[in-house]
């Protein structure tokens, strides 16, 4: 075993699944991605693929909870926790695990109306600490994904913390990321060494868009339930065991991502020209209108003199 915190192991190394199963632990891929958002994987071959595989799944879609809420429904023999990966504004990613479906649909009311209101039409991302406060009556885990992510992109809480580019949100987060799948090995170690020094609670996820990465990390406590599951991570009594996948398995993994945004951006497009073009409108119906009214009182003055 390669890293230790009290009460906790990481390893850096391809999970035995069939070993942890024996040891009483239930491994769980806590973050992952499905074709309801950038993913490229249906619901239905991911159950399959889980139970195949004698592992559990939170299905952390971007912004977007229908595919864990599909899981959730037809998920008898595998363990599926609820949950959520958000964007933000500053360019961090958050998770958010649930202890139930209820709170998780809850809590998506309220940020998708956040969002509306925010920046009506246009669904732009949330400031972090907005993101966390909303959480913040739910019971939950808020986590900070892969947090010294990526290399010229600003993915990582605590990247953006050193950055000095968002006030210190560290005291309202529960834990962090500290093997992520689609990140190198040296930002998985600095994750690794933050949680080590800070002694918090942690997770580790695939970040997975097809299925064949699903599973590669995994999180494993010896719980038979979503509520012991996220209670034992809360308490330290978890294990993370995985590895990045491979440069090849990263390009086509990065080949999924961008084609999946064509219509996605396609589509925040077209909301951009909706909103626009109703903003427009209605400038020059008012207009139109200002122009109607000093018409009529010119008129009418004319008139009078007569």
């Amino acid at each position: 075993m390669n890293n230790y915190v009290q009460g906790d192991v990481i390893r850096c190394c391809t999970p035995d699944i069939s070993h942890l199963i024996s040891e009483g632990y239930y491994p769980v891929d806590m973050h992952l991605h499905t074709n309801h958002s950038d993913g490229m994987t249906k619901i239905s071959d991911l159950l399959t693929y889980a139970k195949k595989r004698n592992i559990g799944v939170a299905i952390t879609d971007h912004n977007e909870i229908s595919g864990s809420l599909d899981a959730l429904s037809h998920s008898s023999d595998v363990l599926v926790i609820p949950g959520i990966e958000l964007e933000t504004e500053e360019g961090p990613h958050l998770l958010f695990y649930f202890y139930s479906s209820g709170d998780m649909e809850d809590f998506f009311k309220i940020f998708s109306q956040k969002r509306v209101e925010y920046s009506p039409g246009l669904l732009q991302n949330l400031p972090v600490m907005e993101c966390l406060h909303l959480a913040e009556p739910f019971d939950c885990l808020r986590i900070a994904a892969h947090p010294y992510g990526y290399y010229g992109i600003n993915r990582g809480v605590l990247k953006c913390v050193e950055k000095k580019m968002i006030p210190s949100v560290l005291s309202h987060i529960d834990g962090i990321e500290v093997i992520c799948g689609g990140m190198i090995r040296s930002l998985n170690q600095k994750a690794i060494t933050y949680a080590q020094n800070h002694i918090i609670p942690f997770t580790g996820g695939s970040d997975a868009h097809i299925l064949s990465d699903v599973g590669n990390v995994v999180t494993a406590v010896q719980a038979d339930s979503t509520d012991e599951f996220l209670d034992g991570i809360r308490k330290r009594k978890n294990i993370v065991i995985g590895k990045p996948g491979s440069y090849l398995a990263k390009g086509a993994t990065a080949g999924v991502i961008a084609w999946s945004f064509v219509p996605y951006s396609a589509t925040r497009l077209l909301a951009h020209y909706s909103v626009h073009k109703r903003r427009m409108s209605h400038r020059i119906s008012s207009c139109r209108g200002r122009f109607c009214e000093n018409l009529s009182g010119e008129k009418e003055e004319k008139s009078e003199e007569r």
